[in-house]
């Protein structure tokens, strides 16, 4: 049983229209919600059957993330799958994320790089995903992207503590010390950018690197 986590943010009818599509691919009672304290909280449709969990504080999206895991692992899920509350991240590739996590612990949907997406955000991907490579051994080459899946044995072992976007980056930096228990995969995905000011920039990568020292020694 594999469930979806939208962690959410202020996202309001976006969320609506995220709702609407993913639940043509997965079943509506294993998607959770977790509004990470939105200044006006997020609902869900009325006849919604998928559970909105809410955080009383913005806490980031590293900790929606996991409040969302731990509430589906809880629930007896064998995986679980993150996308974005914003539809940056098409809905159906659900149905590939699913096959392959029959053979797989983890996977990971990457952007294609493209003239669409604007400069910052490919420098500071591709910036990431080189460094993380070179201190932990694996490259992913959509690093930065949150749309990605892992089972509950590498939930286990990778249990991350970044609270907001670094999240992204520390999994793939733990995986690096698990990579003789682990097995991933990662498959190419369009793009897609709702708002190119939001998301991680290079200076937010340089910040989300310089902890990956703390990584390496912890």
């Amino acid at each position: 049983m594999t469930y979806l986590i939208i962690p959410t943010f202020n996202e309001g009818s976006r969320l609506t229209k995220t709702l609407k599509e993913v639940k043509k691919h997965i079943n509506e009672k294993n998607i959770v919600v977790v509004d990470d304290g939105s200044s006006v909280p997020e609902s869900l449709p009325k006849d919604s059957k998928a559970t909105l969990i809410r955080h009383q504080i913005n806490l980031g999206k590293g900790m929606a993330m996991k409040t969302g895991a731990d509430f589906a692992f809880g629930k007896g899920a064998k995986a679980v799958i993150f996308i974005d509350a914003d539809l940056q991240h098409d809905p159906k590739h659900l149905p590939k994320f699913k096959k392959l996590l029959r053979n797989n612990d983890l996977v990971f949907a990457s952007r294609v790089p493209s003239l669409k997406a604007p400069l910052v955000r490919l420098l500071g991907n591709k910036f990431a995903s080189i460094y993380i490579n070179v201190l932990f051994g694996v490259y992913i080459s959509g690093i930065l992207s949150g749309y990605r899946a892992l089972n509950k044995k590498a939930y286990n072992l990778l249990k991350w503590t970044s609270p907001r976007y670094g999240v992204e980056t520390e999994i793939v930096a733990r995986l690096g010390k698990h990579t003789d228990k682990l097995k991933w995969v990662e498959f190419p995905i369009e793009t897609i950018y709702i708002n190119k000011y939001k998301g991680v920039t290079i200076i937010d990568a340089i910040k989300i690197l310089q902890k990956s020292i703390w990584w390496k020694l912890s």
